[in-house]
This record gives structure tokens, sequence and C-alpha cells, in this order.
């Protein structure tokens, strides 16, 4: 797992989670759960942190999908996965 910094503006910024299409089941957020927590740049901009996924060889991973219930099983490859954009 690899740890990187994002700018953010507000707490909304900050409260956002994110996901990867190419790991379902997965979705990503900040470490921080404050802007007080967080390295404050200037008046409006603080440095947020979050941790990406990293697989080293291809995995197995089964899900309950919450529609259906379904279980869905798939391999995610080996890569990095969750990068902030």
């Amino acid at each position: 797992m690899a740890k990187y910094t994002v700018i953010i503006h507000s707490e909304d910024d900050l409260s956002r989670k994110w996901i990867d299409n190419r790991a379902p089941n997965f979705n990503w957020g900040f470490i921080e759960s404050s802007l007080d927590e967080c390295v404050k740049i200037n008046e409006d901009s603080w440095e947020a942190s979050y941790e990406s996924m990293e697989i080293e060889s291809d995995r197995i991973y089964t899900y309950i999908h919450p529609n259906s219930g379904e279980a869905i099983t798939y391999t995610l490859l080996a890569g990095e996965y969750g990068i902030y954009s």
C-alpha cells in the first residue's frame, strides 16, 4: 500500500469517497476525519492523505451483490488500486 496526499478545500472534499472501477465492491477515502487533522496549506486549502491498495499477485474475491443478493466472484489482478482522481 502506498500513501498519497491530495489538496482539498472543504470538509465535503474530505468526506468524499471514491471507487476504482477495476476493483468492484471496494471504495476509498481519506485517512483524516476532520480538517483539523489535515496539514493547512493556506486559508482555504488543506492536504489530506489516503492509502491505495497494492496487490502483488492475482487474488480472488467474492462479495454479495447488494440488490440481487447474488454471490459474485472475480479475480483482482496484481497492481495498484484506489488512486484518487
